[in-house]
């Protein structure tokens, strides 16, 4: 029974000295693991320092894997370098695509952070063609080496994609742009792997891209950048021996994903603080990493996906549990149309599963095989869900 008279807060922390460390992706203080992909880079952005024009960039991997935080990283040594060399460069960025789903809204956000803060564009009102007229003033007027930098370019629709990334390449080319003087660069980066592969064949042979592509880590480089994290996040000598290899490894297996190998301590943390200890055991890593992968999803489900997304990916995951069924496009619509008509009053229709499907892939959160049905049955397409379905639907009664 809890009395009512009694504070449950406590000013102090046994566990945690610096918990933001493990919530926030902040820029650390060292890189782990990642010297080749920063050679690549290099070579890729060293022709603005030393007098080229600057190339286009994809990077791409999984979530966690360090891209944005060398990306950053990059972009300071480049400024710094160009400083003092004399050589002219604006970086554009990073600009995260996920909100933008259109070529349209994301020229307009790329005209409003080359614009003052008095002198922004609204979101409507023009004509695309006037937006990127706009854009390309804007650069002409910035002048030198303008690199644009987009985060999470896998986000835009294929059909922006393609029209953007067709566009702001050719555009110091096309004599129909203001641009004379200035010289751009694209940096792209993206967590599908197959994101080149989907672009129209004029689309990649405009960017003559330089591709960089960052794996997941293993076991022992987890480890090595968990203990980084948890030096700064946790009070000396709160972790027991295991916890961090725990971790590593749980996290290796799964994706080898930096950021959830973080939410692994916190939560491991957080469960040794509600036991009333000070210090975190394995049992406390343990029982954190069956919890983490619901938590996770659950993050899906309330930023990531828009309603109709959500039920897609839930009714792909009751598709692939079904006993004695295949988890086919007509399979996940009927489930989805289920669940659809039991939360919003209209339905999408079949075409836009398709849509859907192929933007749950695109995040790395289900995946397709064709078979082929024969000469007479077509094809088709069999789903699988990359995280554990069970816990997908557990997320979802949350």
């Amino acid at each position: 029974m809890t009395d009512l008279d009694e504070n449950p807060f406590s000013t102090t922390d046994p566990i945690f000295e610096q918990k933001q460390v493990l919530k926030k992706d902040e820029m650390p203080d060292k890189i782990f693991h990642r010297d080749e992909e920063i050679q690549e880079y290099t070579v890729a952005l060293e022709d603005i320092v030393v007098g080229h024009d600057p190339n286009n960039v994809f990077i791409y991997g999984p979530t966690g894997v360090g891209k944005t935080a060398v990306t950053l990283w990059m972009r300071d040594k480049l400024n710094e370098k160009a400083a003092e060399t004399g050589v002219q460069l604006n970086v554009v960025g990073p600009i995260n695509c996920r909100n933008y789903k259109s070529a349209y809204a994301l020229a307009t956000a790329l005209v409003n952070e080359l614009r003052p803060p008095d002198d922004q564009l609204p979101n409507s009102g023009y004509s695309t063609d006037k937006v990127f007229e706009f854009l390309y003033h804007e650069i002409e007027n910035v002048g030198g080496n303008v690199l644009v930098i987009l985060d999470e370019i896998d986000n835009i629709p294929p059909d922006a994609r393609n029209d953007f990334l067709y566009e702001l390449p050719r555009a110091e080319a096309n004599e129909n742009t203001p641009i004379s003087d200035a010289k751009i660069g694209l940096i792209g980066i993206s967590n599908d792997l197959k994101f080149v592969d989907v672009l129209e064949p004029k689309v990649k042979s405009t960017l003559g891209e330089r591709e960089i592509k960052f794996g997941p880590y293993n076991a022992n480089e987890l480890n090595d950048i968990l203990d980084y994290y948890a030096d700064i996040a946790f009070k000396d000598g709160v972790l027991d021996s295991d916890v961090i290899p725990l971790a590593a490894a749980f996290s290796a297996q799964e994706r080898g994903d930096v950021r959830q190998g973080k939410r692994i301590l916190q939560k491991a943390g957080e469960l040794a603080r509600m036991d009333d200890v000070e210090v975190v055991t394995a049992e406390h890593t343990r029982e954190a990493t069956e919890t983490v992968e619901t938590d996770e999803i659950l993050d899906y489900f309330e930023q990531d996906l828009t309603s109709h997304q959500a039920m897609t990916y839930l009714a792909t995951a009751l598709a692939v549990i079904e006993p004695k069924q295949e988890a086919t496009t007509k399979r996940i619509y009927k489930l989805y149309s289920s669940v659809a008509e039991s939360v919003v009053s209209r339905v999408k229709s079949e075409r836009k599963i398709y849509e859907f499907l192929d933007q749950l892939s695109m995040q790395g959160l289900v995946r397709s095989a064709e078979e082929n049905l024969g000469r007479e049955g077509g094809r088709r397409y069999v789903y699988d869900i990359t995280d554990n379905p069970r816990d997908i639907i557990a997320a979802a009664h949350k």
